[in-house]
This record gives C-alpha cells, structure tokens and sequence, in this order.
C-alpha cells in the first residue's frame, strides 16, 4: 500500500460532504427565516419611538439567523473537503444558534416558529458533533 492511498483511505468520510450540504441547505432556511423576521418588525424598528436597545434585541434574531446562514455558506467548500478548522468553526456557530433558538423557545414567543428552525439546527449540529466524536461513513472494511 502506498502512502498517498494510506491517507487517501484515511480521509474518506462521506458525513463531511454531507454536512457540507446540510449546511447549505440549512443556509437557504435560515436566510430566509431572516428575511421574514426583518419584514415583519421593519415598521418597529423604523418607528421614531423605538429606544436604540429595543431596536437591537428585534434586530439580534434576524442577526442571528442571516449571520449563522452567512457562516454555512462560507465554511461549506473547506467542509466539504473535511478541514478540521471548518467542522470547528460550524459547529461553534450552529452551537451558538441552537442555544439562543432553545432559550427563545423557553422564553414562549407566541406564533412564531422557532422549533422549525431548532430542529433543523439541531440536526445539523448533530451531524457535526457525530463527525467530531469520529463517526465516519461509509465505513471500510479491510
């Protein structure tokens, strides 16, 4: 066995490319979902009657959900050629998304849907934790 085919065997897990994709698709919702959250408290957050710190905690979701989606976006080509700094670096920001999507959830914001969002965060961040811990797939026998 050569050594290139040594590491090539040693580097092949199919989860990174595919966490690459679920972050790109997960992107296009959370992008999305921002979109939605800025239409819907634009008219508050134009209003002259608006404090400066109830302005930021309406924008802080939406900056929330576009900043996560930007990050996806950025780190899905270094994932999807499984660069351990890109799984760190997504993980880390997906975690941080998760966390503040679970303590909306608890915090009880009536007809918005926050656990649409969480799910598909969790997901991912599942995923990504399955790939830190060494899950690989396919796997090979030798």
């Amino acid at each position: 066995m050569s050594a290139s085919s040594a590491i090539q065997s040693v580097q092949h897990n199919s989860l990174y490319r595919l966490a690459a994709v679920g972050a790109l698709l997960l992107s296009i919702f959370l992008a999305l979902g921002a979109y939605g959250h800025f239409v819907a408290v634009w008219l508050q957050l134009a209003g002259e009657d608006t404090a400066l710190l109830r302005r930021l905690l309406l924008m802080l979701p939406g900056v929330t959900l576009a900043g996560t989606a930007t990050l996806n976006i950025l780190f899905s080509k270094p994932l999807w050629q499984a660069r351990d700094y890109a799984l760190t670096a997504t993980l880390t920001g997906n975690l941080a998304a998760m966390l503040y999507l679970i303590y909306l959830m608890i915090q009880g914001v009536p007809d918005h849907p926050i656990g649409v969002f969480l799910a598909l965060e969790m997901s991912l961040v599942i995923l990504l934790l399955g790939i830190r811990a060494g899950l690989v797939w396919p796997v090979e026998a030798n």
